[in-house]
This record gives C-alpha cells, sequence and structure tokens, in this order.
C-alpha cells in the first residue's frame, strides 16, 4: 500500500450489486491483499467504536466483517476491542462473533485494570500513558473509525479512535482535562443562544486536547511495525458527535465513503478535506449547532464551525510526532 490512501466513494455508479460500496471494499481488499503484512500466527486487534445504547449510526459489522474474512484462511487471531462498558450492551447493536467473525472483548479487561503503563518524559502532558492490554500486547492493530464530529477537538476519526479509543479510562480521563470538555461545554449550551460563537473563544481548550490525543496515540503505535497498522475511516452517517454519547443523530453532509491506508494522520487528512469539500446539510442539525455566516476560525473548517475546535491539529501534532521519531539516531546493536 506504500503511503497511499485509498479512497472509495459511497455514491454507485449503476443500480448494480456489483457497485455497491460493500463490494467495491471487498475489491479493493483482494487487490491490495493487507493480511500478507502479518505474520502466520499474529494476533490482530481490531479497534473499532461499538457505541452506546441509543446509537444507530456507527460502523456497519459488514465492513469489519470484509476485513476479517481476508484472514479467513490463515493462522491468525483476530478480535474486536472496545471500551468496557460499551462491549458489555455491543450485541444489541449487531455487534457479535456471528456478524464480525470476530470475538469482541473489552480493550482493558472487563474493569479497566489490564494494562501496561508508559512513563512519558518528552511531553508536557503526561507522565505516563497507560495503554489498554488488548492493543499493547497485539502483534497488530486494525483500527475502524466512523468518521464524525466531536465536541473536544472538532473531529473524531483514526487518531482519536487511537489515542482516547486504545488507554485507560484514568489516561482518557486526564486527556480530557485539557479542554475541560464536559462541564464546560454543558455550561456554554445553558447560558448562550448561539454556542457556537462562544465555543470559538476557546480554541486553546482545543488545541491542548489535540495535542495530548495525538501524544497518546502516538505512544499506543509504538512498538508496532508501520505495516501490520491498518485505518479504515468510514465516512458514513457523518454527524456532529462523538459515539461515545450513545446517541446518532442525521448526518449534516451526505455519505462520503471508506478511506483506508496505514498512516493514521494520512487517512484522517483525506477523510477531514473529503468532509470540507462535501455538500453541508444545516437542516441536519439542531438549531443551536447551525453556525452564523460570520463565525470566526483558524481553519475555515465546517467542523469548526461547528464545535469552535480547529480538526487539523491533531493532525498536524501526530505529524510532528513521527517525523521527531524518525529522525532519532537508530540504536547501535549489539557485538
Amino acid at each position: 500500500m506504500g503511503e497511499h490512501v485509498y479512497a472509495l466513494p459511497a455514491q454507485i455508479a449503476e443500480v448494480s450489486r456489483d457497485a455497491t460500496l460493500l463490494r467495491r471494499f471487498r475489491d479493493l481488499l483482494a487487490r491490495l491483499r493487507p493480511e500478507e503484512a502479518f505474520g502466520a500466527r499474529d494476533k490482530i486487534a481490531i479497534k473499532m467504536h461499538v457505541g452506546g445504547p441509543d446509537s444507530y449510526t456507527t460502523v456497519h459489522p459488514q465492513f469489519v466483517r470484509a476485513l476479517v474474512d481476508r484472514f479467513a484462511d490463515r493462522d491468525n487471531f483476530l478480535y474486536v476491542v472496545d471500551e468496557h462498558r460499551a462491549v458489555r450492551t455491543a450485541w444489541q447493536r449487531g455487534y457479535t462473533q456471528e456478524t464480525l467473525g470476530a470475538p469482541v472483548y473489552p480493550i482493558s479487561g472487563v474493569v479497566d485494570r489490564y494494562l501496561e503503563d508508559r512513563a512519558v518524559t518528552d511531553s508536557p502532558y503526561f507522565d505516563e500513558i497507560k495503554v489498554s492490554g488488548m492493543v499493547a500486547h497485539a502483534d497488530g492493530l486494525i483500527v475502524v473509525s466512523h468518521a464524525k464530529g466531536h465536541a473536544s477537538c472538532g473531529f473524531g476519526a483514526a487518531i482519536k479512535n487511537i489515542g482516547i479509543g486504545c488507554v485507560a479510562q484514568q489516561t482518557r480521563n486526564h486527556i480530557h482535562t485539557f479542554e475541560n470538555h464536559d462541564n464546560w461545554r454543558l455550561d456554554v449550551l445553558e447560558r448562550t443562544e448561539r454556542p457556537h460563537e462562544a465555543l470559538a473563544q476557546d480554541t486553546d481548550g482545543g488545541r491542548h486536547f489535540s495535542y495530548a490525543l495525538a501524544r497518546s496515540a502516538h505512544e499506543v503505535l509504538r512498538g508496532f511495525e508501520r505495516e501490520k497498522v491498518l485505518c479504515l475511516n468510514v465516512a458514513l452517517n457523518v454527524h456532529p458527535y462523538c459515539d461515545c454519547w450513545g446517541l446518532s443523530s442525521p448526518s449534516f453532509v451526505p455519505d462520503i465513503g471508506l478511506f483506508l491506508g496505514h498512516d493514521p494522520a494520512d487517512v484522517d487528512e483525506a477523510t477531514l478535506r473529503a468532509v470540507q469539500d462535501a455538500p453541508f446539510v444545516p437542516a441536519a442539525l439542531p438549531d443551536f449547532m447551525v453556525p452564523a455566516d460570520a463565525a470566526r476560525t483558524e481553519s475555515g473548517h465546517t467542523l469548526e464551525r461547528l464545535h469552535g475546535k480547529n480538526p487539523w491539529h491533531a493532525i498536524e501534532a501526530f505529524r510532528l510526532l513521527s517525523a521527531a521519531t524518525a529522525r532519532e539516531p537508530a540504536a547501535e546493536g549489539g557485538g
């Protein structure tokens, strides 16, 4: 796959099963053969967000099953993981071994204690990051992300799914302190009729949240061979909120399609640009979220106009971390 991001549009060219997005995704996987990047007995975690009690717009099981089926003739073990509380009810939303072709496990164990503590000395945001054991001890990682808005950083997809989704609740809570998301946002919604204007006044909060998020994602991926990380962004049902809220709402852009690649920043960039280029549907939003024509933004992106957070910060920060790592001198081998 090299440095490429592969994009498949949701729009069909003809009324045919061969033209459907799912069929074209299977065809793309058959051409790329991503399974060949993994060792014969590698254990591979599939990180996705299975949503909450009233979610119905998360990633459809068929797309996960298409990935799992690539390994049907191999001696690998694939398993789907997500936060332990969400996993308890995942079956209610169709995420089962029967539909996915792989079992569904809590990412840090049933009580969030299967973790790998990693000391951090190069970031003002962390002293340590607690990486979920089901990812830290895997041989490979497939990141399946529902592309959507996010109140804390503007945009949630691969980097967010890794940086917050693959760590302990303690680390997740710590990242959220930099944006003071929960209570602060509720206060904003209660005290103003045009909350997007007030949200835009705290762009520094979104920036710091995104920087911490990127550092966490970078740490999660440390130790994985690049070709053993595969990121799939599903830009269907693109609504404004994180799936962790346990709800669904109408899409503010038409269905876009799929984006596939090895580097989460590249896949997120391709997705984010496609969201910006897609027709905006303000009628899909609650009245309080419809942005004013003159809403101030750093990036001009639709998602920043909705949430007051520049959605490019996490991508830029992740790339800086990757570049710095690439410049580090290789360790000297033993005699």
